[in-house]
């Protein structure tokens, strides 16, 4: 027996998932899912989402309350970190004069 955790649900979802292309509707993920040979667990959360069209495996993991809700115009990693992105447009400024 496992502890089940959101984390570790949402990486066996993932293996599950693993090759499905995205936005997939629900039927398609279950198709996909079952196709994997997913196991009782992941079937039974797969079946219990919402019907609808989803853009990626976070937005799954969201609706089936394993992830909190994204919001909206929130980044959830900076793409550059500050020192970099300042030591790049130093760079920049280096190379232009």
């Amino acid at each position: 027996m496992y502890r089940r955790t959101s984390r570790a649900d949402l990486a066996r979802l993932g293996h599950v998932l693993a090759g499905l292309s995205y936005p997939a509707a629900k039927w398609q993920i279950i198709a996909h899912a079952d196709h994997y040979g997913a196991d009782s667990v992941s079937a039974g959360q797969l079946w219990s989402l919402p019907v609808g069209t989803y853009p990626d495996l976070v937005s799954i993991g969201v609706a089936l309350g394993l992830l909190p809700p994204v919001r909206p115009g929130y980044r959830q990693q900076p793409g550059v970190q500050a020192a970099g992105a300042d030591r790049a447009h130093a760079d920049d400024g280096a190379r232009d004069a």
